[in-house]
């Protein structure tokens, strides 16, 4: 009982090494470049060229992209990373500069 209660006592610890691991196992470098060029043409309106975005964004697409990895891990893996958790925001802030990081056209 001495080792389950410890195990179960670091349940809800978050790991932000594990939480990118995760992450890159399911979306690849290429597959997130490929999800932020679409996100892109969201954010560009159709009668502009490729370089509106650039000119003119504020890391909008970017921003939704981390998001979206975010909320997908959060989803998978609910009981290491928790809202209700009372380091949920600093949580949300060292997972999304490990993504910024580890996926590098990300940072805005």
């Amino acid at each position: 009982m001495k080792y389950l209660r410890k195990y179960n006592e670091n349940i809800n610890t978050f790991d932000v090494d594990f939480a990118i691991s995760k992450i890159k196992e399911h979306f690849d470098f290429k597959k997130v470049k490929e999800m932020l060029d679409k996100e892109v043409l969201e954010w560009t309106p159709e009668d502009e060229d490729g370089s509106y975005y650039s000119e003119h964004s504020n890391g909008e697409a970017e921003d939704t992209i981390i998001t979206h990895l975010i909320d997908w891990y959060s989803i998978k893996y609910p009981s290491s990373y928790s809202e209700e958790n009372e380091e949920a925001s600093s949580n949300y802030s060292v997972l999304r500069k490990a993504i910024q990081k580890e996926y590098n056209f990300l940072n805005y």
